[in-house]
């Protein structure tokens, strides 16, 4: 691996290699920082798993992303990190740090050298995907308004809505963070439009996304963005000893997993279990994660008496671990608030373990036509905590929603949604 102090991101970069390849394999640009520890470069563990799987497909892989600084990276207690040099086959890989410039000055700094170096790694590369990541210091957006420069077809994707997630996470702010969410909403959507209308392909992670972007984008697709291997999908004995113990009237085993920010109401997520419990459901509840939002929910969960009810069992960095966890428990909760495409509830889904939640875009058409869940209004705790009351009264219901779940979750694992995704490339950017 390259000594990565070498680079100086006020003088035009150059890449981790010295080889010029003509039209090779496929150039990411991502949102997904890197990180530099004693010359190694790490990237995160499960966006890895994806990076291996587009090199099966595409042969080479050129990955174009800021680099973290390690004052930063020390704050990310949530991220797991991978050695780079440890990815299978990894002369496959060329890897290109970007500077970290989440800030106008330092977007202004960087911004002629660092679109230089990708208006170059475009020239040489066959396919051209991009993931949007916000505004400023955004350089996925800015490697496509460089392809569109070099009239070259790109692809892009996204997990989120980006601009609707800005104003949602403000709502309850004060007027002077409420004015910036409404100008930087306003400047992120238009941003956005702008570089898909001129994508030659759009790919939604989940229905929200879908709905928010593919009226912009000619060819637009709905995919799923999941890192689970078929081998992790619950296998037919596990789930009928599941259905089957569900039904025999004991506690009702709730879970979730995710980050405990706003964008996941966690607080929501309590009053909903409080209001079950409230209501004689026997059950417990366990929240695998961390977040700013730890100290609230702990406070909370003390001042309503809820310890023997509520778990925290903080972040787990064993996805192993984190699976068999979700696959243990009867049913994932959540209260989701904005219009994201959480890996959480495929990962319940192939668990067998039924999504139980507000209802969004996302969530609804991950159960279409299959079933493995049920949905209230988002903000509703109250009737969601009800919900959880009448699945526990209605066991035999409960169990047929596991056993779609497992059914359901059959479909989902990497290997087929990045070919699918691969071969959606390959079509549509010539």
């Amino acid at each position: 691996m390259a000594n990565l102090a070498k680079y100086q991101f006020d003088e035009p970069m150059r890449s981790t290699t010295s080889t010029q390849v003509s039209r090779k394999g496929m150039l990411l640009v991502l949102p997904v920082p890197f990180r530099s520890v004693d010359g190694r470069l790490l990237f995160e563990a499960q966006a890895c798993n994806g990076l291996e799987q587009w090199a099966d497909n595409f042969g080479f892989v050129t990955v174009a992303s800021l680099l973290l600084p390690e004052s930063l990276a020390a704050q990310q207690t949530t991220m797991v990190w991978r050695d780079t040099a440890t990815l299978a086959d990894p002369q496959r890989f060329e890897f290109v740090p970007l500077p970290w410039a989440y800030s106008i000055p330092l977007t202004l700094t960087h911004y002629r050298s660092t679109q230089a170096l990708l208006s170059q790694l475009i020239e040489r590369s066959r396919y051209l995907q991009f993931g949007l990541g916000g505004l400023v210091g955004d350089w996925a957006a800015v490697a496509a308004i460089a392809a569109h420069q070099q009239n070259r077809p790109y692809a892009i994707h996204t997990d989120w809505v980006e601009h609707k997630h800005v104003l949602q996470v403000a709502k309850d702010a004060g007027l002077p963070k409420r004015l910036k969410a409404t100008v930087f909403s306003f400047l992120i959507e238009k941003y956005n439009a702008w570089i898909i209308r001129r994508a030659a392909l759009g790919l939604w992670h989940g229905a929200d996304c879908y709905s928010a972007y593919s009226p912009l984008c000619k060819k637009s697709f709905l995919i799923h963005d999941i890192h689970t291997k078929a081998l992790d999908v619950i296998d037919p004995a596990a789930l009928s000893e599941k259905v089957n113990a569900v039904v025999s009237k004991q506690p009702i085993r709730i879970c979730y997993a995710g980050r405990m920010e706003p964008m996941k109401a966690p607080l929501d997520w309590i009053k909903a279990v409080e209001k079950a419990h409230r209501l004689g459901v026997n059950l417990k509840a366990t929240w695998l994660g961390a977040g700013s939002l730890l100290d609230e929910m702990q406070r909370m969960i003390a001042e309503h008496d809820l310890g023997s009810v509520i778990e925290l069992v903080g972040f787990e960095s064993d996805r192993d671990r984190v699976l068999e966890r979700i696959r243990d428990s009867h049913l994932m909760l959540f209260t989701h608030i904005t219009s994201e495409s959480p890996r959480c509830l495929i990962e319940a889904l192939i668990s067998g373990t039924p999504i139980v939640g507000y209802q969004s875009d996302y969530a609804e058409d991950l159960v279409n036509d299959r079933g493995g869940g049920e949905f209230v209004p988002v903000g509703q705790w109250e009737r969601l905590g009800a919900l959880l009351a009448t699945l526990s009264h209605d066991r035999p219901h409960l169990a047929r929603l596991i056993q779609q779940a497992g059914e359901n979750g059959k479909r989902f694992n990497s290997e087929v949604v990045f070919r699918e995704r691969s071969d959606l490339l390959k079509a549509h950017l010539v």
